[in-house]
């Protein structure tokens, strides 16, 4: 009988954190981005913010969510619920997938009622961020 080696893709969760020092006496800018758990469909993630603008640290979720998107080969990602930690820190479900006309609710499961669903485009960002 011959022996069949099956061998484990290890999947790495996606973090980033950032500390930049105030200018002119502000606050700075802290805060960081951790995937906690990844599905085939979405991905839960925990934003920590210490300080820093809310556009800023807007822009900072979205850019976790587009580095997760890119890490699975996908174009789109889109924000399905969002609540708190016990700690007070922002918990997101984002889901992911490359045909945006997927109906949400049903792809992916669980999500906010209350909130508007739109999908987002890693090739809209990229300008922003790929260096």
């Amino acid at each position: 009988m011959g022996h069949l080696s099956t061998a484990r893709c290890e999947t790495v969760l996606y973090h980033d954190s950032i500390n930049e020092p105030s200018k002119g006496g502000g606050k700075g800018f802290v805060m960081s981005f951790t995937e906690l758990e990844r599905q085939p469909r979405y991905s839960v993630v925990k934003i920590k913010y210490t300080s820093g603008s809310s556009v800023g640290s807007a822009m900072y979720a979205v850019k976790g969510c587009w580095e997760i998107a890119r890490q699975r080969g996908m174009e789109y990602f889109i924000n399905l619920k969002e609540w708190r930690d016990k700690d007070g820190n922002a918990l997101m479900k984002v889901g992911f997938t490359n045909d945006p006309s997927v109906d949400p609710r049903s792809y992916f499961g669980e999500y906010d009622p209350n909130k508007e669903l739109k999908f987002l485009s890693v090739s809209d960002y990229t300008p922003l961020w790929k260096k």
